[in-house]
């Protein structure tokens, strides 16, 4: 974990920590002091990213490259998942009628 240690506004110095929230990993610190605790910005932007969509239905198209069948997936998915071009995704049917995306992180 990369050091996520910042002076709190109680002016004590802070703690790394990993906080777990709604299922992602969310880097940060903690202060020892007052408790105040700090969220990584970069794993809060994809925390936000998630909650703009977790309800929300999303639309994909189904195209073909070459052989295959490839689904484009929609931006605000790829934001809130945080892929990147080339990553390895692993799918599972879990019905008749629906595939789940996982990756590793």
């Amino acid at each position: 974990m990369k050091k996520e240690k910042l002076k709190c506004v109680c002016g004590t110095w802070t703690k790394p920590k990993m906080f777990r929230i709604e299922g992602f990993q969310v880097r940060g610190s903690e202060c020892p002091k007052c408790g105040e605790s700090y969220l990584n910005p970069d794993d809060a932007y994809r925390l936000s990213e998630y909650r703009k969509i977790k309800d929300a239905v999303l639309d994909a198209k189904v195209a073909m490259a070459g052989n295959s069948f490839v689904v484009r997936l929609p931006i605000e998915l790829v934001r809130a998942m945080g892929l990147k071009k080339g990553e390895t995704v692993h799918l599972s049917v879990s019905g008749p009628h629906e595939v789940v995306v996982r990756t590793d992180g």
